[in-house]
């Protein structure tokens, strides 16, 4: 049986024209700005686009937004650490140990920016994961699939550029290995890794470029995709169901909000009640501060890095280079060709089995892989 997908843009047009047929607000500043700008009836567009009714309550829907939430965290606390942090190799670690010991509530900012930045990782996998089993991938939604792709790229980006700021022997240590594993590139590793470090060795310039890369590069890349997801899943709409029930359902639509909007609210709240027990529980890691000539330090990325970490360990010395390569290149690149390759109307994934063991296969080896490392 073919699962057909029923659009949702002619609700959204009509809630748009709804919108913009109702009286102006009559409060003084609400119509001053009406008239100026159009927020009011914007705003009311926004939130009264349409839905399928399938998605209300539903807690496999509510992950991008949950996500979205919990990048506004991440946000509001990296620009809270900035009042303090200093990009120095001379100083970049007592900003941090002044953060975290004696600025108001600065160990309570750092923690949330620490543990927040996993709960990220995980969001945006279970995302993916679930756009995957419910194959929203597909066309029309080839952009809003690509722009994920992106945007999981660019958070392992900022969990890569920012272990190496408290400049301590765990980030320093980790991003010398990071830095060494790009090097062994074939042909291009040493310009790689020259152009990462700033030089031969980890240093002010290496501090610096991350901390520029962190702050100011990522953020912009990350609102660009972002404002085009969001752009993309609002034009198309949600996906269509694959199970009958959901179906049925689907021939009613509700508003965003509050019919939708309230579940990923009180799901953002619960996180930020879990990240601050977290946090008040142990607070984010900082080891004693980066000693070059300490060359007995152990040192280990973040967990969402464990996996190819681990799996270098089992590799031979002479396809090391090339498993570095391969396994990047393989998987984001079968995540960017999926909509291309599976073309057709079937979005069941017990109906789709290629597509679904070769997805089980890389969860398997991302979960067993990190477990070896932990």
């Amino acid at each position: 049986m073919q699962i057909l997908e029923r659009p949702f843009k002619q609700y959204n047009d009509a809630a748009a024209q709804d919108a913009a047929s109702r009286p102006l607000p009559t409060h003084p500043v609400a119509s001053w700005i009406e008239a100026r700008t159009g927020a009011v009836s914007a705003t009311r567009a926004f939130l009264g686009w349409r839905a399928p009714r399938y998605v209300e309550g539903n807690l496999l829907y509510t992950l991008g937004w949950l996500t979205l939430i919990s990048l506004l965290y991440q946000f509001f606390t990296g620009l809270c650490l900035l009042f303090y942090y200093d990009p120095s190799v001379e100083a970049a670690y007592n900003s941090v140990d002044f953060i975290t010991y004696q600025a108001p509530l600065g160990w309570l900012i750092r923690s949330l920016h620490h543990y927040n930045a996993s709960a990220i990782m995980i969001l945006v996998f279970l995302h993916l994961l679930r756009t995957f089993f419910f194959a929203a991938y597909k066309a029309p939604r080839e952009v809003t699939w690509l722009s994920g792709v992106a945007l999981l790229l660019v958070t392992l980006g900022f969990g890569f550029t920012g272990y190496l700021l408290p400049w301590d022997q765990r980030g320093y240590w980790a991003t010398k290995v990071g830095t060494e594993i790009a090097g062994q590139v074939p042909g291009v590793g040493q310009m790689l890794a020259q152009l990462l470090r700033g030089g031969a060795t980890l240093g002010q310039l290496t501090l610096s470029r991350f901390y520029v890369i962190h702050v100011a590069l990522l953020p912009g890349v990350l609102l660009l995709f972002l404002s085009l997801h969001l752009y993309q899943q609002r034009y198309h709409g949600v996906a269509p169901a694959i199970t009958k029930r959901a179906q049925q359902r689907g021939q009613q639509t509700v508003p965003f909000f509050p019919n939708w909007a309230w579940l990923p609210i009180l799901l953002g709240i619960g996180l930020l009640a879990l990240l601050i027990f977290l946090s008040w529980s142990e607070r984010a890691p900082l080891t004693f501060p980066a000693n070059p000539a300490d060359t007995d330090y152990n040192p280990k990325p973040e967990w969402y890095f464990l996996f190819l970490f681990q799996l270098l360990h089992y590799a031979p010395g002479q396809y090391e280079s090339w498993l570095i390569v391969l396994v990047p290149l393989v998987v984001i690149g079968s995540l960017v060709l999926l909509p291309f390759l599976d073309r057709g109307e079937e979005r069941r994934p017990w109906r789709k089995p290629l597509t679904t063991l070769v997805a089980l296969f890389y969860i398997a080896v991302i979960v067993i892989f990190t477990w070896l490392g932990w």
